[in-house]
């Protein structure tokens, strides 16, 4: 297994980034979103938040550095652009196996009638009935390993802006984490149940601690210790991004500089887990009302046909009058 993450270009095939992403644990896409966008996305966050909540006192991320939970409330153009950029759902589309997908056919599933006509077809293919000797029938479910989730769904949205000169390397930690020890007994025959991306606000580079990787750690048994010569770092000009698995060891590096590195980060996990930040909360209705539908949908304001569905409001976006659910 290489030491190095491989490095994509914005035009390069979907089908090569996630086949490497699924056997290195991680990739690197390079000048994905134009060098302004990142810095409006930064202004339309110093804009909508108050001084006070950059402060962070945090084990992941001590006193010095700042952070921001609800990113996609703080900047709509986050929202629109990176959370629900079309490259990274494509790859999504890939890894996470939906049965409706969110990126090329984006707009097609969402909203249009043979969009919702092929999920309703592939879910009810999944289940058969059986009658008893009684009359009565039975739903009977049958297992298919094409599809892994209905949809996938934002599992946090966050800005983490790190500090030197003194800086010290993040402890090497895992996405699944949040999840042990309940999909433990799952692992690691599963399918990928969470896709992670961090997008360079700033040039990442050696000094001002860009993110530390250990590639093929996503096939480690847990108790293997990464050692110095098994980690890389994902140096990588602004508008670039990082993408890895929900095993792969990660963490932010140590900064000896005493310039600002910025990092907007998000994770897209299956719609049968939880998600980590509580995005109802975090982000308001009227800011979720103002988004494009594939960033509204990614915060969770859609359902399948039995998780997540609010009687009278449309399946494919909740805060619309239509149908969900069986009632």
């Amino acid at each position: 297994m290489t030491t190095t993450l491989r490095t994509f270009d914005a035009n390069d095939s979907v089908e090569d980034i996630a086949a490497t992403l699924q056997r290195d644990g991680g990739v690197i896409i390079r000048g994905l979103a134009p060098e302004r966008l990142m810095d409006d996305v930064y202004a339309e966050v110093e804009a909508n938040v108050a001084p006070a909540d950059f402060e962070s006192s945090t084990d992941l991320w001590p006193e010095g550095n700042k952070t921001i939970g609800g990113l996609a409330g703080a900047s709509p153009l986050f929202a629109d652009r990176l959370l629900a950029h079309p490259k990274l759902l494509d790859v999504a589309d890939a890894v996470l196996l939906p049965i409706v997908r969110m990126g090329s056919n984006t707009r097609r599933a969402a909203e249009k009638p043979e969009g919702k006509k092929r999920q309703k077809d592939i879910l009810e293919s999944t289940v058969s009935a059986a009658e008893n000797y009684g009359g009565s029938t039975q739903a009977i479910f049958s297992a298919t390993a094409s599809v892994n989730c209905n949809y996938y769904q934002v599992g946090a949205t966050l800005l983490l802006e790190l500090y030197g000169p003194e800086g010290e390397n993040q402890i090497f930690h895992r996405e699944n984490a949040n999840y042990q020890p309940f999909v433990e007994a799952l692992l690691p025959n599963m399918p990928e149940i969470i896709m992670s991306a961090m997008w360079a606000g700033t040039d990442f580079t050696i000094e001002n601690g860009a993110t530390r990787f250990v590639p093929g750690s996503h096939e480690w048994p847990e108790e293997r210790v990464a050692k110095e010569h098994e980690i890389t770092q994902a140096v990588m000009p602004k508008g670039s991004v990082l993408l890895w698995l929900s095993r792969s060891l990660h963490g932010a590096g140590a900064s000896t500089s005493s310039d600002g590195r910025v990092g907007y980060f998000h994770s897209y996990i299956v719609d049968w887990l939880r998600q980590e930040e509580n995005q109802y909360i975090a982000v308001s209705t009227e800011a979720a009302r103002r988004m494009s539908l594939p960033a509204r949908q990614l915060l969770g304001y859609r359902s399948s046909k039995s998780l997540g569905w609010v009687k009278g409001r449309d399946q494919e976006d909740l805060l619309a009058k239509g149908m969900s659910g069986n009632i």
